[in-house]
């Protein structure tokens, strides 16, 4: 059994300073990082970007604090964590300083620097006046919006945060009205992302990475190689989510009907736990079923698929085992059950790969336009 170890609260990450000081701070965290003979070595500075993440609590700023040592690892940057209580009295901003060194060879240490700034009240809108003198200017600036809100109901903070990063990652787990949230969400995305000469900016979900093998998998299970004339002959889909992630639904489901040509006829939510949508196909009509478990984990549990195989009438079913598998059976036929394996895809996994990965994702754009019109359906 593993064991969970406490976070430490964030009154106990690095250094407290003044903001004017932050810079200084870091020097002196290197410096002392290279203790006796080694310290006439000259320190590396480890950075492949700029790291802003913006969360709207204590609790989560530090078990986020916690995760940068992780996801700094698979892309060194200089991280700066943003914690703003916009609903607290106000209070001045406060800066704490972390500087992190994992040795690279014998005499050489790679070093990262986490920036910690807590806000209150009316200080939460200095944020990124604050930031903006802490960017290194020759990295490229990826922003991690953190918070559960979805990042087109977040106002101008989100806004001035934004203004020249080159990408924008936020996670739609969670999110308490997801159709308002996809239906915004949709339409925001049309306006962010910035692909002209000279300048770039993109915008990422991190749920849409978390179903890359998910959509592989359905991939290769319906190509005309495995199973010729299923894709096209699927009439029933049910998809099984743990509470807070029905986006991932919303998300695999729009992926689905945009990859098979299917065009919206209607949908309803029955029960607060159940949406059904029903589609026009190229041979006639389907029904998705996105359903609600009342407890587990916040991702898919189960997705079922009608289809006809060989002229018999066939459940395709893909559903997780423990050990990181996936397990694929075909109901209605002889044939024998199969499972793949799936790397785990922890935050910190989700948010490092992603660091890396700041082109435009024409199939999550596509997507992200069908699950807008399922939601603006939801919404009337």
């Amino acid at each position: 059994m593993s064991v969970v170890l406490p976070v430490p609260p964030l009154d106990l990450v690095g250094t407290e300073v003044p903001l004017r000081k932050i810079e200084k701070e870091i020097a002196m965290q290197m410096r002392a990082t290279m203790p006796g003979e080694a310290e006439e070595a000259p320190v590396q500075r480890v950075r492949m970007s700029n790291l802003v993440i913006f969360c709207d609590g204590p609790e989560l700023g530090a078990r986020l604090s916690v995760a940068v040592d992780d996801i700094v690892r698979s892309h060194p940057a200089r991280v700066l964590l943003l914690v703003g209580e916009a609903n607290q009295p106000s209070a001045d901003m406060t800066a704490r300083v972390l500087v992190q060194c994992r040795l690279m060879g014998r005499r050489q240490q790679g070093c990262t620097e986490q920036v910690l700034l807590q806000a209150r009240g009316a200080s939460v809108q200095r944020l990124p006046f604050v930031v903006r003198t802490l960017l290194i200017g020759d990295l490229p600036t990826n922003l991690w919006w953190a918070a559960p809100t979805p990042p087109p109901l977040a106002g101008e903070l989100l806004f001035d945060l934004a203004e020249s990063v080159q990408q924008i990652i936020y996670d739609s787990v969670g999110w308490l009205d997801p159709p308002r949230g996809v239906a915004a969400t949709a339409s925001w995305l049309e306006g962010v992302e910035i692909t002209t000469a000279g300048r770039w900016r993109v915008a990422s979900d991190l749920n849409w990475r978390r179903l890359k093998y998910w959509r592989r998998i359905l991939s290769e299970a319906l190509s005309e190689s495995s199973a010729p004339g299923a894709a096209e002959s699927v009439s029933r889909v049910v998809v099984e989510h743990g509470p807070h992630a029905v986006v991932q639904g919303y998300l695999l489901v729009s992926w689905a009907a945009q990859r098979l040509g299917w065009t919206l006829r209607g949908g309803k939510v029955s029960g607060g736990t159940e949406t059904t949508w029903r589609f026009t196909t190229p041979k006639g009509e389907a029904t998705v079923t996105v359903r609600r478990l009342p407890s587990g984990a916040a991702e898919l549990r189960r997705v079922l698929i009608g289809c006809t195989l060989d002229g018999k009438a066939v459940t395709m079913r893909f559903q997780p085992e423990d050990g990181g598998r996936l397990a694929i059976t075909l109901e209605g036929t002889a044939t024998a059950a199969r499972t793949v394996t799936t790397p785990p895809q922890t935050p910190s996994d989700l948010v490092g790969r992603q660091l890396s990965d700041r082109e435009r994702d024409p199939v999550f754009r596509q997507s992200m336009t069908v699950a807008g019109q399922l939601a603006r359906n939801l919404l009337g």
